[in-house]
Parts: structure tokens; sequence; C-alpha cells
């Protein structure tokens, strides 16, 4: 439990650092998965990389 509790505060940082460098923080998720729930995990990547195409790539790479 402590270790989820770190694992959320330093993805809340890191989100904050991705805003201040004009970043979409929606770029990047943080999802737990219990190892009985394997069978849901790819669903979940597909379900992300869809998030990720929506926003399309940054603007600031000059893709």
């Amino acid at each position: 439990m402590k270790g989820s509790e770190l694992a959320n505060y330093r993805f809340s940082k890191v989100g904050e650092t991705l805003n201040r460098l004009q970043l979409e923080s929606e770029r990047v998720q943080m999802m737990q998965v219990a190892i009985s729930e394997y069978d849901k995990l790819p669903d979940m990547i597909n379900q992300f990389v869809e998030k990720v195409k929506e926003i399309g790539p940054n603007p600031f790479k000059g893709f």
C-alpha cells in the first residue's frame, strides 16, 4: 500500500514537470493491475495508444 501511495505522489510530479515543459501530461498514465487481472492489460494498453493518437504528435518536435 505504501508503495502505491509513493508511486502516485511521484507520478503527480511527472505530470507537473511535463506541463511546465509545455508537453501534454495526458501522454503518460499510471495504471495498477493486479496479477489476477493480467488479461485486461492488452485492452488497457490499446486504449492508451488510442488516447495518444487522439492527442497527436508533439507540436514542439517539428513533425
